[in-house]
């Protein structure tokens, strides 16, 4: 069964969606590698305390971090956000349960 990961940055949700649209064909070059590595679905949400947050599916949780760790644009895109310490991580399997859609 898949798990979903989310990424939680320490930055205005306002600042990080502006950063993602200024960098539009970097932001695909990493949807597409992150394809490459397995991931299912993507999208970046707001957290209620106003903060950036990646919600992502992943076959497992190696699989994202092979993509994650080894991604220098990832980085550089943070770094233009003002992420200044790494952001949180966190991975949830998914239950298989008979209502899941």
């Amino acid at each position: 069964m898949s798990v979903l990961v989310t990424v939680t940055f320490p930055v205005p949700a306002e600042t990080m969606e502006k950063v993602v649209l200024d960098n539009t064909a970097t932001m695909a070059a990493i949807s597409e590698d992150g394809r490459r590595h397995g991931a299912i679905h993507h999208q970046f949400v707001q957290h209620p305390d106003g903060s950036a947050v990646v919600v992502d599916e992943w076959p497992d949780e190696e699989s994202f971090h092979r993509f994650f760790d080894s991604q220098d644009e990832i980085r550089r895109i943070m770094a233009e956000a003002g992420v200044s310490e790494p952001p949180a991580v966190r991975v949830y399997p998914v239950l298989d349960t008979p209502d899941r859609f």
